[in-house]
Formats: C-alpha cells, sequence, structure tokens
C-alpha cells in the first residue's frame, strides 16, 4: 500500500497530466435545435400549415360538440315528459353521441401530435445535416444541442444556431453538404 501512494506522490511530482494538450485543438458550438426549427422559413411554414389543420380539426370537433350538448338539454329538458321508452331511445342516443364525440376528439389529439411530428421531423432531420456538415466544415470537435435541458451554459461566441438557421433557409440541407464550402461559424 506505501508503495502505491509513494508512486502516485513522485508522478504528481514530475507533473505528469493526462492529455491536456489536446485541448489546445478542441473546438466546441452548440444549436438549439427548437429555436431553429421555430426560426427558420420551413419552420414557420410547417408551423402555419399545423395551425391550419389544428383550426380545422377544432371547427369539426366544435360541430359536433355543440350536436351532443343540445341531446342533452333535449333529455333534461324533456325527459321527464317523455315516455319511458322515447326517454331510454334519447338517452341511449346521447350516450352514443358522447362516445363518438370522445373517441373523435381523442382521433384527432393523435392525428394531429403525428401530422405535428411528420412535419417537425422532417426539418429536424434536415437542420441535423446541416448541423453535421458545419461541424465537419468547421473541423469543430463536439457541437452540442444548446436548449436549456443538455446546455446549462454556453457563451454566445460558441452559439451557432443564427449560422445553421442562415445556412439552412439559404440552402438547405443537402446543398450544404454537397457544396463542401465553408459556412459561417460563431468563432
Amino acid at each position: 500500500m506505501r508503495i502505491i501512494i509513494a508512486a502516485l506522490a513522485l508522478v504528481g511530482m514530475l507533473g505528469w497530466t493526462p492529455r491536456i494538450e489536446a485541448q489546445d485543438n478542441l473546438k466546441i458550438g452548440y444549436v438549439d435545435l427548437q429555436r431553429a426549427l421555430n426560426e427558420c422559413e420551413a419552420g414557420k411554414v410547417a408551423k402555419e400549415k399545423f395551425k391550419k389543420e389544428v383550426e380545422r380539426a377544432e371547427q369539426s370537433l366544435e360541430r359536433r360538440k355543440s350536436e351532443v350538448e343540445k341531446l342533452k338539454e333535449e333529455l333534461e329538458k324533456k325527459g321527464l315528459l317523455l315516455k319511458e321508452d322515447e326517454r331510454d331511445n334519447l338517452e341511449q342516443d346521447y350516450r352514443q353521441k358522447l362516445r363518438d364525440f370522445e373517441r373523435s376528439y381523442k382521433d384527432l389529439q393523435q392525428e394531429l401530435q403525428i401530422k405535428d411530428r411528420d412535419l417537425t421531423g422532417r426539418i429536424l432531420e434536415d437542420l441535423r445535416q446541416v448541423v453535421q456538415a458545419l461541424g465537419e466544415q468547421g473541423s469543430y470537435t463536439i457541437i452540442l444541442e444548446g436548449n436549456n435541458t443538455v446546455v446549462l451554459y454556453g457563451a454566445k461566441t460558441i452559439d451557432l444556431t443564427e449560422s445553421i438557421i442562415k445556412t439552412y433557409n439559404e440552402k438547405g440541407p443537402a446543398k450544404v453538404s454537397q457544396a463542401g464550402e465553408k459556412t459561417p461559424t460563431a468563432n
């Protein structure tokens, strides 16, 4: 045990440092992909398209909801005055329309989530291609995703988000990786 401690002390005195010289070539950047998605032209178009889809879905649901509410009101107002079999039929009709409305609501929610993932997923993949091309062309060691969940702090000088948005808007992902030209960097 004493030999191990003596060896460690000797190594410490000699100034042994593990791989610190590699930091001279280290080039780091980060990109806020969510911001890039929201601010690039394709992202804005996708967001607007999705907004229209949501509005259409809400209008459709609103019509169905009003039908269900009318049936409920009719049942509450006339329920006591109707014959038992008529009231039972009206209650059954109400329950069926309510179930249909709830199913439609859930189905539309799922459809909209899928549509949103489809619209934004393609753009995010394209943005990742632009990031990769920038990383290779700019000789970056690492480029991190710079939203608040991954990078807790990053100097604005290594924030590449604006450069990614600009490159994506100007050239698109396929052209950037094929062009081989160096894109503007934050470093």
